[in-house]
């Protein structure tokens, strides 16, 4: 948790978040406050607070400065990534101000009014979130802007143009994409993730040798995978279809097996982000078909735990071996296929099989343990929901044990929110613990969903 500014009763995620970014990068550029005096010029005591959520010399009320977060982001070559998350800690922290004052002085207004894109209203009830204010403040980016360059991609959003960067510094940005992407928060990855598509998008329309060509083709292409899923971690499935779109244009004119397997994997996604399950399940199995062969395991993952929710269970258990049988050839893919892979797929499968809650629960417990190792919160609040799914299988449900664990899967995406996890805990919530919504702990989950 944070240490400043003013602590009060208030929660403060998006400051959490960014000393939680801040302590990241630190780590992954292996640097030292005094490492960072030198290369900024702007005294450790001033980086160190802000990296705590602050401002020094006993100002611990106060969120840290313009001046400081732009030194830091430089400092740790965060591409903005610090800037934009400080950007959310002041609106953060001016509203808690406004809401303090009008609470003071106006205290029958009953706190501020909601802003238009909240998905609940004053009442506690539940509207339709406007998703196309989910990426505003993002770097000058919004959803309708993105939508209008993915249009064209030859047209650059004005006063967005990228800056340079060759085509090995553009590999290693997607390969850090890649790896942070289950444990970064969407806000955060989207803008540098966009630039850089972008600057590939820009090349491939220059004339370039042909080798060259295939190379951007293949990097423009696993680019629009991970914009696509970013997208939908953070809840804009439109922005997730639109790349997805490019991602499989790019996959048809390169012609290569990798990237028609993560298109595929993504559609599969998309489909089940749907509760088109069946669809889902035929993208995965079409898939596999012509995908690498160490993407068989993924896919077929896919397609069991689709065909189970769409009560194929005799295609799910096939899928199954098909997956426990090319585990070997997972691990050599780039996005390697694992263990914890393995268990979460199971648990998914079993979740949503008759008889199987415990096999659900043992494999869910697994895989959530090692995904918290490796800080896959994705994957950890998905194992958690289907522990929770077990937990009311067979004769005797326990409902509250199940509200508790989906309770855990939210904190496990609290620092870095994923909309899929989100929405199979609002369908456990409103479908499988509806005949016990008057469980103190089953109220409890309503009430978290509800505040996200």
């Amino acid at each position: 948790m944070h240490t400043g500014p003013d602590p009060g009763p208030e929660p403060r995620p998006a400051l959490d978040q960014m000393v939680a970014l801040i302590a990241d990068l630190m780590a992954r550029r292996r640097a030292s406050w005094t490492d960072l005096e030198r290369r900024t010029g702007v005294k450790r005591q001033s980086l160190s607070a802000a990296g705590k959520g602050h401002q020094p010399g006993g100002r611990e009320w106060a969120i840290p400065s313009e001046s400081t977060i732009i030194a830091l982001d430089q400092g740790l070559r965060a591409r903005g990534a610090v800037f934009t998350a400080w950007v959310q800690v002041r609106r953060e922290d001016e509203e808690i101000q406004l809401a303090r004052m009008a609470a003071r002085e106006f205290p029958g207004l009953g706190g501020l009014p909601p802003h238009p894109e909240r998905t609940v209203d004053r009442k506690g009830e539940v509207r339709a979130t406007d998703r196309r204010q989910l990426f505003e403040g993002m770097g000058g980016l919004t959803a309708a802007a993105v939508l209008a360059a993915t249009s064209d991609v030859r047209d650059q959003i004005e006063g967005a143009r990228p800056g340079s960067f060759t085509v090995t510094e553009l590999e290693l940005q997607l390969a850090e994409l890649q790896r942070d992407r289950w444990s970064v928060a969407p806000a955060v990855l989207f803008p540098p993730a966009f630039a850089g598509w972008q600057q590939v998008e820009t090349m491939l329309n220059r004339r370039v040798l042909l080798p060259t060509a295939r190379r951007l083709t293949l990097m423009a292409g696993h680019f629009a995978v991970e914009l696509s899923t970013v997208a939908r971690f953070g809840g804009d499935d439109r922005l997730g279809r639109r790349f997805a779109d490019i991602a499989e244009e790019h996959a048809i004119a390169a012609r290569d097996a990798r990237l028609t397997g993560d298109v595929a994997g993504l559609q599969a996604w998309i489909a089940m982000d749907a509760g088109q399950w069946s669809v889902a399940a035929d993208h995965a199995a079409l898939g596999r078909a012509s995908a690498d062969r160490s993407q068989h395991a993924r896919l077929a993952g896919y397609e069991a735990a689709a065909a189970a929710e769409a009560g194929d269970h005799q295609r799910a258990a096939e899928a199954t071996i098909v997956m426990r049988a090319t585990k070997a050839a997972g691990r050599l893919n780039p996005k390697p296929w694992g263990d914890s892979d393995e268990a979460l797929y199971i648990a998914l499968t079993s979740a949503a099989t008759p008889g199987a809650g415990g096999i659900a629960i043992r494999h869910g417990e697994q895989a959530a343990t090692a995904f918290a190792t490796a800080r896959a919160h994705q994957g950890v609040g998905l194992a958690r929901l289907s522990m929770a799914r077990g937990h009311l299988g067979g004769d005797h449900p326990e409902p509250d044990a199940a509200a508790a664990t989906a309770i855990e899967a939210l904190d496990a995406v609290a620092a870095s929110p994923n909309a899929p996890v989100h929405l199979r805990a609002s369908r456990l919530y409103q479908e499988q613990l509806a005949p016990w919504s008057r469980e103190p702990l089953v109220q409890e989950l309503g009430r978290r969903l509800t505040a996200v």
